[in-house]
């Protein structure tokens, strides 16, 4: 299953614009060992926010908890960051299901 992912970063209060970088570099690390052929299919930053995404292909919605939770910035830092998950799927699946509909 695909899965889109945005991590909204917050800095704790209390935390060092250091301490959030050291964090953010064990993730940023952690993350780029998942690229292909791991599950990790895309990662990005967004320019001038505290903001990742990326799509995920994994089993299921277990495994997804399972990875979400066992990642360092979550280990580190689970309050202060938001996930947001979606299942997506290719376009062109949905695209031929319509062609099906309507033909």
């Amino acid at each position: 299953m695909l899965y889109f992912v945005r991590f909204d970063i917050h800095q704790p209060e209390g935390m060092s614009a250091e301490q959030l970088r050291r964090h953010w570099d064990q993730e940023a690390q952690a993350a780029l060992k998942l690229r292909d052929p791991g599950p990790l299919k895309g990662l990005w930053k967004v320019s001038g926010q505290r903001v990742v995404l990326a799509v995920l292909d994994l089993p299921n919605n277990d495994v997804l908890d399972q990875a979400l939770a066992g990642l360092p910035i979550m280990q580190s830092m689970g309050g202060s960051v938001k996930v947001e998950t979606l299942p997506i799927r290719p376009y062109e699946n949905f695209a031929a299901d319509l062609r099906k509909a309507v033909g």
